[in-house]
C-alpha cells in the first residue's frame, strides 16, 4: 500500500505578488500556502486506494483562502480570472470521490467561514451559508420546533455547499430526497463575478431549474455560497421496527411492496450479508448462506406513524419476515454517526493527511437501478466478484428506497485481521480491484442503472463518465463552457480536456490566450 499522505505532486509555489493580492481581499489570516494546509486540502476522504489510478491525477494546491462572505468569494473570483489561476470550493473534506481534489495548481476556497444560519420558521425554511455544517443547521431549525431532513454519516463535519455540489443523500433521504431536493433556493457566485440569486419558493416559474443546475455540479458551474433550505417538523414520535428475512429478494420484494402501497418510511436500511456480519445467530439464511436485516423508521405525529408502521408490518409479514422487535432498529439509528465520530472526525481535528489516506482494500457501490432490474443485477455482481479468489462480497443492501442499491467488495485477506492482508496486497491486486469494480458499474449500465447516486462522480469515477452519459456528456461540458470559458471552476471534473494555462504570476496575453478577456 502506498504510505505516502498523498499521491498529489510537490507544491506549485504561489508568487508573493499573487499571495500578498489574495491577503488584501481576505485578510492575511486567511490565506495559507502552509505546505501542511496545502497537503490537507489536496485530498478528500476518497482516500488513497479508492482513487486508483485517477488518484494520480491529485495536485496540490497553491494556497488555501478563507473567505468571509459572498463579497469577497466574488472578489476571489475576479482575482482568479485576472490571473488565470483555477478555484476549487471546499467544504469539509468529508467526500468520498474525490469531487474537491485539485487536478491542477489551484486555490482552494475554504467556505467554512461562511457559516451563518438564519432560521425562518414561519416559511419552514433554513437560510445557510455554504460552510455551516449540517448538524449546526439542524440544531439551529430544533430550537424553533423543526429539523433538517438530510442526515447523513458525516452530518457533524459536512457542509452545507459541499452537500450540495455532490447532491448527498442521507439516512432520511427514502422520504424527504437528496439535498437538492430539499434545497429551496441558492445563491451562487457565478464564473465573471455574477452573484446569481434564486427565489426561495418551491418552484419557478417557468425554463431550467437553477437549483436542479448547481445541485450535483460539484462546484464545476459557479460557487455556491449560501442556500435555503427545507425544514420540516419535528416528529411527535420516533418508531422503530427491524425485520429478518430469508437473504436478499424477500426484503426487496417486502421493500418494493411498501413503495408501491405508498408506505414510505423515514428511515430505510436493508442489509445482507453472512449472519455474524449483521450481528445475528444462523438459522435463517438463503442458499447462499445469507440474511436479510430490514431496519425501519417512522417519525412524524403519532396517528400516521402508527399507520405507516402497522402497514408496514403487514407487508414485511406476507414475505416471510421474523420481527425483531424495535432495539435493532432503534440501535442502528442511535450508532449511524459512529462511522464519522469515530474515524473521520479525530482524522479531521488532527488534520492528519497520512491517516486519511490509508484506508484498508475495500470498495463499495452506491447505485440506482430500475427496481425490476436490482436482483439480476445483484446475482450478476456476486458472480462477477466469486470469480476471482482475491476478492469477497460483504454486504448488499438497500438505502432508503428499493432502487438505491449498496454492494461492499473487500480483499479476502483482509478477514485474516491485523495487518497480515497489507503484506500481500500488491500494485496488481488494486488493479485488479479497480478493474472489477469498474466491471459491476457497467454492469449497472447496461441494466439501466447509473453509476452513483449518493455521493456524486468526482475524481474516482472519471474514467467512467462517457459510459454512464453518453452524449449528454457533451451537454454538460457545453453547459460548464458557456458559464465558465476558461475552465477555472474545479476544472477537469467532467473529463474536459485540460487548458494550456501560463505558471502562476506569468503575464497573459490575449494573443496567446485569445479565451480571455479581463472583467472590472
Amino acid at each position: 500500500m502506498d504510505g505516502e499522505g498523498s499521491r498529489g505532486t510537490e507544491p506549485v509555489a504561489l508568487p508573493e505578488a499573487l499571495r500578498r493580492e489574495l491577503c488584501d481581499l481576505v485578510g492575511a489570516h486567511h490565506v495559507s500556502v502552509d505546505p501542511h494546509d496545502l497537503e490537507w486540502a489536496a485530498m478528500d476522504f476518497a482516500g488513497g486506494y479508492r482513487l486508483g489510478r485517477t488518484g494520480g491525477q491529485a495536485r496540490r494546491p497553491l494556497a488555501v483562502v478563507r473567505p468571509g462572505d459572498t463579497g469577497e468569494v466574488r472578489q476571489l473570483v475576479l482575482w482568479a480570472e485576472r490571473h488565470r489561476i483555477p478555484l476549487v470550493p471546499r467544504g469539509g473534506g468529508t467526500g468520498v470521490m474525490g469531487s474537491a481534489v485539485p487536478q491542477q495548481p489551484a486555490v482552494v476556497v475554504d467556505l467554512t467561514r461562511l457559516d451563518d444560519v438564519v432560521v425562518h420558521p414561519d416559511d419552514l425554511l433554513a437560510e445557510a451559508g455554504a460552510g455551516a455544517t449540517l448538524a449546526a443547521v439542524d440544531a439551529a431549525l430544533r430550537r424553533h420546533g423543526l429539523a433538517l431532513a438530510h442526515d447523513p454519516w458525516s452530518v457533524g463535519i459536512a457542509t452545507v455547499g459541499g452537500a450540495i455540489g455532490t447532491d448527498g443523500v442521507g439516512y432520511l433521504a427514502g422520504r424527504w430526497g437528496s439535498m437538492g431536493q430539499q434545497v429551496v433556493a441558492l445563491e451562487v457566485v457565478l464564473p465573471g463575478g455574477q452573484v446569481v440569486r434564486t427565489r426561495p419558493v418551491p418552484k419557478p416559474p417557468a425554463g431550467p431549474d437553477l437549483r436542479a443546475l448547481f445541485a450535483g455540479s460539484q462546484g464545476t458551474l459557479g460557487i455556491v455560497t449560501r442556500a435555503w433550505i427545507r425544514a420540516v417538523g419535528v416528529p411527535e414520535v420516533m418508531l422503530f421496527r427491524s425485520y429478518r428475512f430469508r437473504g436478499f429478494d424477500p426484503g426487496f420484494e417486502a421493500v418494493r411492496a411498501m413503495w408501491r402501497a405508498g408506505v414510505i418510511p423515514d428511515l430505510l436500511d436493508f442489509t445482507d450479508d453472512v449472519p455474524a456480519a449483521v450481528e445475528l445467530e444462523p438459522g435463517y439464511e438463503d442458499d447462499l448462506g445469507r440474511t436479510g436485516l430490514l431496519h425501519l423508521g417512522f417519525f412524524g405525529l403519532a396517528e400516521e406513524a402508527r399507520g405507516r408502521a402497522a402497514a408496514a408490518a403487514r407487508i414485511a409479514r406476507q414475505f416471510g419476515a421474523r420481527d425483531l422487535g424495535d432495539e435493532p432498529a432503534r440501535r442502528f439509528w442511535e450508532r449511524r454517526h459512529e462511522i464519522a465520530e469515530e474515524f473521520a472526525l479525530p482524522v479531521v481535528q488532527a488534520r492528519d493527511a497520512r491517516r486519511r489516506w490509508q484506508q484498508g482494500a475495500f470498495d463499495y457501490i452506491n447505485l440506482a437501478l430500475p427496481a425490476s432490474q436490482v436482483i439480476p443485477f445483484r446475482r450478476e455482481a456476486l458472480a462477477r466478484i466469486a470469480q476471482d479468489p482475491r476478492f469477497r462480497a460483504g454486504e448488499t443492501g438497500l438505502w432508503g428506497r428499493p432502487e438505491v442499491f449498496s454492494l461492499l467488495v473487500s480483499a479476502a485477506a483482509e478477514e485474516a485481521g491485523g495487518d497480515a492482508w497489507e503484506a500481500a496486497w500488491t500494485a496488481e491486486d488494486a488493479a485488479a480491484m479497480e478493474s472489477l469494480m469498474h466491471d459491476l458499474l457497467r454492469m449497472a449500465q447496461a441494466r439501466g442503472g447509473n453509476m452513483e447516486c449518493l455521493h456524486g462522480t468526482g475524481l474516482k469515477l472519471l474514467p467512467l463518465l462517457a459510459d454512464e452519459y453518453g452524449p449528454a456528456l457533451d451537454v454538460i461540458r457545453k453547459i460548464k463552457g458557456a458559464l465558465d470559458p476558461l475552465d477555472l471552476m474545479n476544472p477537469g471534473k467532467w473529463g474536459e480536456p485540460m487548458v494550456t494555462r501560463p505558471a502562476a504570476g506569468e503575464p497573459l496575453s490575449p494573443a496567446v490566450h485569445p479565451g480571455w478577456t479581463s472583467r472590472a
